[in-house]
């Protein structure tokens, strides 16, 4: 055991402190949690190389005798006495492991149904979407009624309710089996076969008419509020369609709904933000009443609303008449992790969404600085007199947290106060991506299905830790996203999801699921 006194400045005052080098760095928070009162959770104490953190070897750190190290953080109230008891994992019984767990479980493919549960992982990840599912509940009365006998619509709206129920509830991956069987009698297209075994499906079909059938049911369940999906997941556009061979036929203005934007892929599209904006503007053929025959018309559509979840659908499958399948498209098309929208708006909500996104850029550019002026801070403190300039870099910071809270008010008065009252919608135009569903092959009839997600921070973390400890992640501090192949699932960096833009065979990204950034 080697202990060496160092000194802990800490609000204008010092602690001498015995530190035994051969414990971690958990053990010196807390010796410091007894002398100042702030609990360890709150201790941010710099030390060479950054951050002291709870795993940090204490010998690793060159510490000398009589050092003095800066600790910041306040202190809270006295801890309570939790309200249930510690309970061991060797006594938790399965559903209770399910809750505490971090890492998702996957779902067994049963035959060419990659394609379904690839879809089901990243629906999922809408958490407002279980919570309505929660609180739906059938009916055999009215409008219900007709929807039970009329294909079982409100059947399969319940059987998704009750796989994700039972998801969470479970270790092992789970058998889909009833939701399935309701999917097939529901949609007999998925129930087609060849040669004897279920043909693969497409995983944007399966996407659209899920959706179709839980809004649906969702509307007849509660029909004097919005569904989730009209409320989180729908858009509307203004439509104009002009003639292009006549200057004396008026455009006719109208506005349509959206639960995805296509992206369009050509020989000339190299990114998202290019095929969705050839998704808006399209030339059509129809007939002109004033020419009193079939004329070219210009077809224009810009964005009114936008929802919280904005889904992106690349148009990578085409018919082929001389197969008779559907082929792909495997056209490198590149897609960024943050989406800005504004310019696929209408000049109204588009002058709206800048003004907040602006500030929002304002913010994130003060707390990079912030960042940067605390690691200059580190810096200072790795020389053996760096008392007083970690003193001057703490005091910086503290002038740029003012900042930044000044920023934050800032960003708050400025969203609209209509798209505020508009729950469910996006105020900034900015989203970040958080799934992927990618096809891996020629064609929709064959090939591979996955989903990715993004992991938050906490996961990440405990993900990371895991992964590392039977040797399989990366060393690099990037960030990390769970890999739903059917039953299997493993975190992968997020190069992986970059390396999904298409150009070959592998895996590419056909569905993209991002949500808006709040403010």
């Amino acid at each position: 055991m080697t202990v060496i006194p160092i000194v802990i400045r800490h609000s204008g005052k010092k602690y001498d402190v015995e530190v035994d080098l051969d414990e971690p760095g958990e053990v010196l928070k807390f010796q410091l949690y007894s002398l100042t009162g702030v609990d360890p959770d709150r201790q941010k104490i710099l030390v060479k190389g950054g951050q002291l953190k709870n795993d940090t070897d204490l010998n690793t750190l060159g510490l000398k005798p009589n050092q003095t190290l800066m600790m910041l953080g306040t202190a809270g109230d006295l801890p309570k006495e939790p309200a249930t008891k510690m309970t061991f994992v060797e006594d938790m019984t399965d559903q209770q492991v399910a809750q505490t767990s971090k890492t998702p479980i996957g779902l067994v493919n049963l035959g060419n149904t990659c394609y379904l549960n690839s879809t089901l992982q990243c629906l999922r990840l809408m958490p407002e979407l279980s919570e309505e599912l929660n609180q739906f509940e059938t009916s055999t009365s009215g409008a219900a009624a007709a929807s039970i006998s009329l294909g079982g619509r409100f059947t399969l709206t319940k059987s998704l309710r009750d796989l994700y129920r039972d998801m969470k509830q479970q270790t092992i991956a789970y058998f889909p089996l009833p939701f399935l069987q309701t999917l097939r009698l529901v949609f007999p297209q998925f129930a087609e076969e060849e040669e004897g075994r279920y043909k693969q499906q497409d995983a944007e079909e399966a996407w659209s008419q899920i959706l179709s059938v839980v809004n649906a049911s969702l509307k007849h369940s509660s029909p004097t509020a919005q569904s989730f999906v009209d409320k989180y997941m729908t858009g509307t556009f203004s439509t104009s369609m002009k003639c292009l061979e006549s200057d004396v036929e008026p455009a006719v203005m109208g506005s349509e709904q959206f639960l995805k934007l296509d992206c369009h892929i050509t020989g000339e599209t190299n990114f998202l933000k290019n095929g969705l904006m050839a998704s808006l503007k399209e030339t059509i053929e129809k007939n002109s009443e004033v020419l009193g025959r079939n004329a070219q018309f210009q077809l224009e559509k810009k964005i009114t609303r936008l929802p919280k979840y904005l889904t992106v659908h690349f148009m990578r499958f085409y018919w082929r008449r001389d197969t008779g399948k559907k082929s792909k498209i495997l056209r490198k098309v590149t897609f960024p992790f943050e989406l800005d929208v504004s310019d696929l708006c209408e000049d109204e909500l588009r002058g709206k969404l800048i003004n907040v996104r602006d500030k929002v850029r304002e913010l994130r550019k003060a707390k990079e600085e912030k960042i940067r002026a605390a690691k200059r801070a580190r810096t200072i403190l790795a020389a053996d007199d760096g008392s007083e300039g970690v003193g001057a870099g703490a005091g910086a910071g503290e002038k740029k947290e003012d900042e930044i809270v000044k920023l934050q008010a800032e960003v708050e008065a400025s969203v609209d106060p209509g798209l505020r009252t508009d729950e469910g919608s996006s105020v900034t135009g900015l989203y970040e991506l958080i799934g992927v569903i990618s096809h891996q092959g020629k064609s929709a009839d064959s090939g591979h299905y996955q989903c990715w997600s993004k992991l938050n921070p906490a996961e990440s973390a405990s993900a990371v830790t895991e992964a590392r400890a039977v040797g399989t992640a990366a060393q690099k501090e990037e960030p990390k996203w769970w890999r739903f192949n059917d039953d299997k699932v493993s975190v992968v960096d997020q190069a992986k999801i970059e390396s999904m833009a298409g150009g070959g065979e592998s895996d590419s990204a056909l569905i993209l699921l991002y949500r808006s950034i709040e403010v």
